[in-house]
């Protein structure tokens, strides 16, 4: 069991006062089995009310809006987090059962359906690459560690040439990306190899033998029949124990991204992103853009797509 320390700065700024931000978040760390959140803090510009609710994933989701002028706008969540280490699974069940049961969740439980389920036109490479492993005769636990490794193994780490909607099918072709990238190549190789599947957003605990650490990270949850869903991150190939912290999860990174919203306003836009997971309490401090005062004018622009591409840098460290 490890006892880890969060931070995580969010930072907007704007080359000149917005109006009415409008936002959702998904920054709270679960809570559950393996997981014990001890306490949590979030503290927004303004002190705005965030109202909460879960979606359908169970992901607890804020929101909040900002309405009076600012060019500035930061977003900090604090946690103090106790993390076990999950057991593995135990291959009680013989390989032809296990598959088995897979097959039956697939064919009777709408709640796979979505973890399971393949676009039409699946990437040529993934298909080749399934065919040339040997995955006959493996258990569904064996197979998703060989497609971990697999991905590990054939995709180099390399920040700043995806973006957060960067298309697998781009992946496969360029080899290469970050976290995101690693979990949406993990995330068709399993769902084709029919093992449910899910996105897991969250963070890493800083260590010099893990990538993924000073951003958001994230990484996939297989469902593995008497075991139930475990965390698996293709980026370090290595079953997520108790140096990983999960705040949301979801068919993609779409369903649990950890800030996203719009303004008001025809500014541009600057983010700056800080993330600390560390077995001691340390203290990050947020850096701020400067602008010139001047006012920019510009053509309009939809403040939800500029938003979106500023999103990728949680992600893309």
């Amino acid at each position: 069991m490890s006892k880890l320390y969060l931070s995580h700065i969010t930072s907007f700024s704007y080359s000149n006062f917005v109006v009415e931000s409008s936002n959702q978040i998904i920054l709270y760390p679960y809570n559950d089995t393996n997981q014990q959140v001890i306490s949590h803090s979030l503290k927004i510009t303004g002190n705005p009310n965030i109202y909460t609710n879960f979606d359908w994933y169970g992901n607890k989701v804020g929101f909040f809006n900002y309405l009076l002028p600012h060019k500035n706008l930061s977003i900090e969540s604090e946690a103090e987090i106790l993390v076990k280490k999950v057991e593995l699974p135990k291959n009680e069940l013989n390989i032809k059962e296990s598959w088995n049961q897979i097959n039956k969740l697939k064919s009777e439980s709408i709640d796979f359906f979505e973890f399971t389920h393949c676009a039409d036109n699946v990437n040529k490479k993934a298909k080749k690459a399934l065919k040339e492993m040997d995955l006959k005769n493996l258990s569904p636990f064996e197979l998703v560690l060989k497609l971990n490794k697999y991905v590990y193994e054939n995709f180099k780490y390399k920040k700043g040439v995806t973006k957060v909607d960067t298309s697998v099918d781009k992946v496969w072709e360029l080899g290469l990306g970050v976290c995101q990238d690693f979990t949406n190549v993990m995330l068709q190789l399993c769902r084709l190899s029919n093992i449910p599947s899910r996105y897991v957003s969250g963070y890493v605990c800083s260590s010099e033998r893990i990538r993924g650490d000073g951003a958001t990270h994230s990484w996939v949850e297989v469902f593995i029949p008497n075991h139930g869903w475990l965390g698996i991150d293709p980026t370090n190939n290595c079953i997520c124990q108790d140096l990983h912290v999960k705040i949301g999860i979801g068919r993609n990174y779409n369903d649990c991204a950890p800030v996203k919203g719009v303004y008001k306003g025809n500014e541009e836009q600057k983010m700056d992103v800080k993330v600390n997971l560390s077995t001691k309490k340390l203290i990050v401090k947020q850096t701020k853009s400067v602008w010139d005062e001047k006012t920019i004018e510009k053509e309009d622009v939809n403040s939800y797509q500029k938003n979106l591409e500023m999103i990728q840098q949680q992600q893309q460290q």
